[in-house]
């Protein structure tokens, strides 16, 4: 039975084994255990790094978390919070065998053996080392029971040790190990085995798998389900998600970028459901209430875990409970959450690297940023001067704080360069925050001054407390000859006016904007050229949301690129550009300048002066990405 009528099958309670979990909502082991264990959430899994004790065995370097008194303690106070307000606590036990971080001179353990990349050697693993591995497995649960958690999650996916002995893209074994089917099930058989065995038969047991693996030879879904049969008599829960975390175009599916749809593991999560007894539950781009909700009735799974999204906003559930989904700030999928576990972390730098939320300043700073505002002690009157991401979040903040805000947008709606987000299907999670941001303003008491300038209104500007500029930023121009003609545009207005753009286009510039736009125009059917001054396409993103836009661009077959390459001069009807040492005539009906943003200081540097406090963020202080603006609204507002 549920309490909920708008969502009853989410908040339906759901038994696993002796458990019951108050309702169908799982959150992935990412983000703040103390936001999530209050906001009624009905089990939390708690990720760790060094799941399975004993010599390379652990996922990263560090001792297993139970290993000594200090570090068994804190998890201890973890199982508490998460328990606190009535959700289930449960443990992650991973073991990532052929990619283990080892320190020089020791060796990772494997189905096979080989020389890694970075030179670490990888030993096959010998009958001895199985039991070693298995009996590891075993010892992490009773661990994990002794601690108080109310259950253990078996990380049998994403490319981890039980998925190189069950997978042929690993397997390559040609004892009784590898080969077949039944010889591939035999090591992963074996620890669920011995984790049952070790725990006894009333506590729960879950096991997280891909469904599909997103690689040629990876295991088919049929096998998969023949696998979780052969063990449903010995878990309790099987957990559906996809892909494998070390190789990067299969990454892009496990934790998806906004080039793919929601809800993307639902089809395997079915499939599984069909065939197997116990319960089922699905991760992977589950965003919303009602698609969780839509899942369950479906009977697509029997319940939903959520991982970015709760990062994005930790009070997803509660915010559900009380019918109020216009309130969850949306996740983005912009992957910078995930840059922790970026590949060859060596080679990143910048911006583009940080790991942060877009849209939540809290995420990673829990002890500095608090959950809720006060109050401020001095009511302010506060002019925020823009209405992009920058300017809607610092008008809110200082709102939150109790200040008297007035908002000025020169033009006609709210949202500022977002605003490209209604022409183009795959920015569906960047439109959802610009409707989140404009929602939360209009249910505020804020004063929004639309197609207002506000250089006319400096005299009123001179009346209040503190003023925020967020003006934003505009295209930057290049000095080539014909870019004034008609026919030439930003990427920024190309957006808006597709009916103005004809068949055979040409876009300056490759970053991700350009290549955004040229995704689009393809599935438009338009013939896009895209020319890149640099070696490669989308170098201002980080690597999983360049991966994925690079492999949906690898799908167009009515597009060109021209890297290495620049355009010297745009004619009527075609653009001339060097590539290399060689010049090249291509035709170009229409030619769009998608070569980044400048701020726009004009402007900004005659705000300066008006008031004793100005702030000047986002874009308007240096073009950057949604993160940025965010955050610099939430300081901007919050510091007030």
């Amino acid at each position: 039975m549920s309490f909920s009528k708008k969502y009853p099958h989410l908040f339906e309670p759901l038994q696993v084994n002796q458990m019951m979990i108050p309702n169908r909502i799982i959150s992935a082991p990412l983000g703040s255990l103390t936001d999530k264990s209050v906001s009624g959430i009905g089990m939390i899994i708690r990720g760790t790094s060094g799941s399975v004790p004993g010599p390379r065995s652990r996922m990263a370097p560090g001792s297993y978390c139970f290993a000594n008194m200090q570090e068994s303690q804190k998890v201890r106070e973890q199982v508490v919070t998460i328990q606190q307000r009535g959700a289930k606590a449960e443990f992650e036990l991973c073991h990532v065998g052929q990619y283990a971080y080892v320190q020089p001179g020791d060796y990772a353990i494997g189905p096979v053996g080989f020389v890694r990349e970075d030179g670490i050697e990888v030993k096959a693993m010998d009958e001895n080392m199985m039991n070693e591995v298995a009996d590891a497995f075993a010892k992490g649960a009773v661990d994990a029971k002794e601690y108080g958690f109310d259950m253990v999650m078996l990380h049998f996916g994403h490319g981890w040790l039980p998925t190189q002995f069950l997978s042929p893209h690993y397997n390559k074994r040609t004892d009784g190990y590898g080969g077949c089917f039944e010889n591939r099930v035999k090591i992963p058989i074996q620890i669920v085995e011995r984790v049952r065995q070790a725990v006894g038969p009333d506590y729960p047991l879950d096991m997280r798998i891909s469904g599909f693996e997103y690689i040629e030879d990876g295991t088919p879904i049929d096998e998969i389900i023949r696998f979780i049969q052969l063990i449903e008599d010995k878990i309790d829960m099987v957990h559906i998600s996809c892909g494998l975390e070390r190789e990067i175009k299969a990454m892009t599916k496990m934790s998806s970028t906004p080039y793919f749809d929601h809800k993307i593991n639902v089809q395997w999560s079915q499939k599984v459901k069909e065939y197997v007894h116990i319960p089922v539950a699905v991760v992977g781009a589950i965003m919303t209430p009602e698609e969780a909700e839509e899942i369950l009735a479906n009977h697509q799974a029997d319940a939903v875990v959520i991982g970015r999204q709760i990062i994005a906003d930790p009070f997803w559930t509660s915010k559900a409970i009380e019918e109020k989904s216009e309130d969850i700030v949306p996740c983005l999928r912009c992957m910078n959450c995930y840059n922790q576990y970026a590949r060859n972390k060596d080679r990143h730098y910048g911006m583009k690297s940080i790991t942060c939320c877009s849209v939540n300043p809290r995420y990673l700073h829990e002890q500095s940023v608090p959950a809720e505002l006060s109050k401020a002690k001095t009511i302010k009157k506060v002019y925020v001067i823009g209405g992009g991401p920058a300017g809607c979040k610092a008008a809110l903040t200082a709102y939150e704080r109790g200040h008297q805000v007035i908002l000025f947008e020169k033009t006609d709606v709210l949202g500022g360069q977002l605003s490209c987000s209604e022409f183009d299907k795959s920015k569906q999670d960047l439109k959802r925050y610009k409707d989140y941001l404009i929602t939360q303003i209009h249910k505020s008491s804020i004063e929004v001054r639309l197609q207002c300038d506000a250089l006319e209104d400096i005299d009123e500007i001179k009346t209040g407390d503190s003023l925020i500029v967020a003006v934003g930023a505009k295209p930057i121009s290049l000095e080539i000859a014909g870019i004034q003609q008609k026919h030439v545009m930003d990427a920024l207005y190309a957006y808006g006016h597709q009916n103005e753009i004809n068949q055979k286009v040409v876009i300056i510039g490759g970053g991700s904007i350009g290549s955004e736009l040229a995704k689009l125009l393809c599935h438009l059917g338009k013939d896009v050229t895209i020319v890149e001054k640099s070696e490669q396409l989308c170098s201002n993103v980080n690597e999983h949301i360049q991966t994925g836009l690079l492999e949906k661009l690898s799908e167009c077959q009515n597009l060109k690129i021209f890297l290495n390459s620049q355009c010297l001069s745009i004619q009527n009807q075609s653009v001339v550009i060097q590539n290399n040492t060689d010049l090249q005539v291509i035709e170009a009906q229409s030619v769009i300048v998608a070569v980044g943003m400048q701020s726009r200081c004009d402007i900004v540097n005659q705000f300066y002066g008006l008031v004793p406090d100005i702030n000047v963020i986002g874009d308007a202080k240096r073009p950057g990405t949604v993160a940025q603006a965010t955050h610099d609204g939430y300081y901007a507002g919050v510091s007030l």
